[in-house]
């Protein structure tokens, strides 16, 4: 009963908030709320500048203004509230974060292109290999775009389940920004960028801190609110991006980014048995790329690309075995594009990479090394239909060579509607602590040389439809097959991975978005994910009870008037298994509210989890081991000059 009252104070508090928001609000309409358009232009779905109504992909674009509009301060806040994105998040700052798509963390991250998983991710039991803390800050993002499905023909290893391309922005008119908020358990955030150009220069630089005391959780057994222990958070980052126009038709870009964290690693809660109040992790994310673009003016660009990857892992934990590892990759790639007729337009590319890691006490120097060639063909076969065939081939050092197709099939019904169907092959590579782990360490646990890539399959069928001037509605719906996963398996009393396990998976997402006027709009979306896997010598599917949103909800509400904007974001599931998470539900509601003091200031305020709803986006046995976070708050402002 006192719960219940709690939660219904809670939700008037948070009707208050908005109302009064609203109402102090002179009655002055600012700019229309932007349109959907299928003739929106995206580049990933394909790898060249390819309309909505032509990618037959299911694709998200996440705008630099909303990132703004929504005061987030991590790349994980900005996906999650995506539909069909779901993230696993073990609730304190800096713990293990990883994204699923279609159901599968083998999920390709790129920035501008460049591929930045890694050859392991430490510390992590899944199959993903990168974790979004990562990402070095939001500041230089001009956009985010997000494929769903197959996309190994394209992109290679770890695009089992789609691609995330995070877009980073160019230099243009001379101006800097400072950034300064402060928040709930101590939290600090100072955050600059500058950029300009002059005559065929241009550059864009972003740097910042962020600081966090501790975190507090809802305990979902008693109800109150408690103080993690060790749970404290330094980052600090900085990215540069400079361009120089060379010719009409060509020009340079050198990028770099730089991260260095320092966070508390509490394990799980108190009591459960991996809580540790003195362990901490060190990582250090360095990165650069030089890319020559040829051709700018032409129907498909091409580019010709140099890149480095590095990242280190320093874990200490009083008691148990420290860890430290670093990830270094070289990588080169090219590509281009051809128009071959009215109706053909023929991409390709080649790409080598080259991966050393080195685990210390565990194995030094093991290395990955991958050749690859892809080659797509986008058909117009009339003026509705594009057909778009692909393949890639590559070849690694430790298994062999692996060919994967795909293909697309697009109907453009009329101006306002787009279906589409795809279908393509993937594989997933193992990792090197897959190959490589000693015997000699323990004897308890050994890698298998012999293992074979993960293969499989993904089909997607969607449609993107224009209802009216102000209404779109997007769907999809998928299907993929995974065999020969790769599993740690101790049978034998040894744990040693096998390409034991095989993966069915199926959902849906539904995504609605209207504008109500030229000061309010709204968007609804509705997720639907199911996953089972099962090991080669069992008879039947079973369940994966890790799946943290097999029914997902969005519900964002957006006001823009005059000097006001107000973000209300509700993202909820239903459906979870009561072995792994400790409610088969939750709701959280988010609120962004930013105010334009003048043209060169602007203050906002952002509430999280204002119901303060006790709840886990990462299953354990022990129920509610990682918990999320607390109601919180932060305020800043932003001064551009």
């Amino acid at each position: 009963m006192k719960q219940s009252k709690r939660k219904k104070r809670s939700l008037c508090w948070l009707g208050a908030v908005v109302a009064s928001t609203m109402l102090i609000t002179p009655p002055v309409f600012a700019q229309e709320q932007e349109e959907f358009s299928l003739d929106q232009l995206v580049v990933t779905a394909n790898r060249v500048p390819t309309k909505v109504s032509e990618a037959a992909a299911n694709v998200t674009v996440i705008t630099r203004e909303e990132i703004e509009r929504g005061n987030y301060t991590s790349l994980t806040d900005v996906l999650k509230h995506a539909d069909g994105v779901v993230v696993s998040q073990q609730g304190f700052p800096g713990g293990e974060e990883y994204i699923w798509l279609n159901g599968d963390e083998r999920v390709a991250i790129l920035v501008d292109g460049r591929r930045a998983n890694l050859g392991k991710l430490a510390g992590s039991s899944t199959r993903s290999t990168y974790d979004l803390n990562s990402f070095p800050a939001l500041g230089n993002i001009e956009r985010i775009e997000i494929v769903k499905g197959a996309a190994s023909a394209l992109y290679g290893s770890d695009a089992v389940g789609g691609v995330i391309n995070i877009i980073t922005r160019k230099g243009e008119k001379t101006q800097s920004s400072v950034k300064m908020g402060t928040g709930s358990w101590g939290m600090r955030t100072y955050d600059f960028t500058t950029e300009g150009s002059d005559n065929d220069w241009s550059w864009f630089l972003s740097g910042g801190k962020r600081e966090q005391d501790y975190y507090s959780y809802k305990d979902f057994k008693t109800g109150t609110v408690k103080d993690m222990p060790n749970s404290a958070y330094d980052q600090k980052h900085l990215t540069l991006r400079l361009d120089k126009q060379l010719t009409d038709d060509t020009s340079l870009t050198f990028s770099a980014g730089h991260a260095d964290d320092h966070k508390g690693q509490p394990g799980g809660v108190p009591g459960y048995y991996n809580h540790n109040e003195t362990a901490y992790l060190d990582t250090l994310t360095n990165t650069w790329d030089l890319t020559y673009h040829m051709k700018r003016n032409a129907e498909v660009p091409a580019d010709l690309r140099i890149y480095q990857n590095y990242y280190k892992y320093n874990f200490q934990a009083s008691g148990s075995s420290d860890g430290m590892y670093n990830n270094k990759e070289l990588g080169i790639s090219w590509q281009d594009g051809w128009r071959l007729n009215e109706r053909n337009l023929l991409t390709g590319g080649v790409e080598w990479r080259d991966v050393k890691v080195q685990y210390p006490g565990f194995y030094d120097n093991k290395k990955i090394t991958n050749k690859a060639f892809y080659l797509e063909d986008q058909l117009q076969i009339d003026d509705k239909w594009v057909f778009t065939p692909g393949v890639r081939y590559d070849h690694y050092n430790m298994f062999g060579s692996k060919t994967t197709p795909r293909a697309s099939l697009n109907y453009q019904m009329d101006k306002n509607t787009d279906m589409y169907l795809s279908w393509g092959k993937v594989f997933n590579a193992p990792t090197t602590d897959d190959l490589y782990w000693p015997s000699q360490y323990g004897g308890y646990m050994v890698g298998n040389p012999d293992l074979k890539p993960e293969t499989g399959y993904t089909t997607t069928l969607g449609i993107n439809k224009k209802l009216d001037a102000k209404t779109s509605l997007k769907a999809s719906y998928f299907q993929s097959r995974l065999k020969d996963a790769i599993d740690w398996d101790n049978a034998t009393g040894v744990w040693t991975p096998s390409n034991i396990n095989e993966a069915k998976k199926q959902g849906f997402d539904v995504e609605l978005r209207r504008n109500l006027s030229p000061a309010w709009a709204v968007k609804t979306g509705y997720s639907y994910l199911k996953v089972e896997t099962k090991e080669k010598t069992d008879s039947a599917y079973t369940l994966d009870t890790d799946n943290s949103q097999p029914n997902g909800y969005r519900l964002g509400i957006r006001y823009t008037q005059d000097k006001w904007s107000v973000d209300l974001d509700g993202t909820g599931a239903s459906g979870r298994s009561t072995q792994k998470f400790s409610s088969s539900r939750y709701w959280i509601m988010d609120l962004s509210v930013n105010y334009s003091v003048d043209k060169n200031t602007r203050a906002y305020f952002k509430g999280k989890n204002l119901t303060n709803r006790a709840y886990e986006l990462y299953g354990d046995s022990y129920l509610g081991a990682y918990p999320m976070e607390a109601r919180n708050y932060q305020f800043g402002i932003n001064y551009s000059f």
